[in-house]
């Protein structure tokens, strides 16, 4: 789940994105796959997900700022979204990403889709159960 904007907490400046905050992009940019495997048909097609996007996501959920606050909040889009381009070539060169679900285990082949100006676009394949070895290694 992406993390919650804290709403007891004030910041007197720009927050600072900590390692252990920057630790849960992952689970976000899982949520946002189950999401959409969720509001689409069972299938083959693939779901697109860019770098950019995932940051102002999570950003958004984290710190409730938008991304036309961009300018104000300089160092903090450019952390993030530094951390995700790194999540980001982390799956392209496993070329798979899986979680368990109460039904099993759901298994999404990456694909590198495009590259621009350092935003990386990946596509999220999903996989059917047993054809797993399809998924090439890299």
């Amino acid at each position: 789940m992406c993390p919650t904007i804290e709403s007891e907490s004030t910041f007197l400046g720009e927050p600072e994105p900590t390692p252990s905050i920057l630790a849960s992009i992952p689970e976000c940019l899982k949520d946002a796959l189950r999401n959409s495997i969720l509001t689409e048909p069972i299938g083959r097609r693939p779901i697109l997900v860019s770098s950019n996007g995932l940051a102002n996501r999570f950003i958004l959920g984290r710190w409730g700022i938008r991304p036309s606050q961009r300018r104000h909040y300089r160092n903090l889009f450019l952390q993030v979204r530094k951390h995700c381009r790194d999540v980001f070539q982390y799956y392209i060169s496993r070329g798979w990403l899986g979680w368990d679900t109460p039904t099993g285990t759901r298994m999404l082949g990456v694909f590198k889709f495009d590259d621009i100006r350092g935003n990386i676009i990946l596509s999220f394949v999903p996989v059917r159960p047993g054809s797993e070895w399809t998924l090439p290694t890299r």
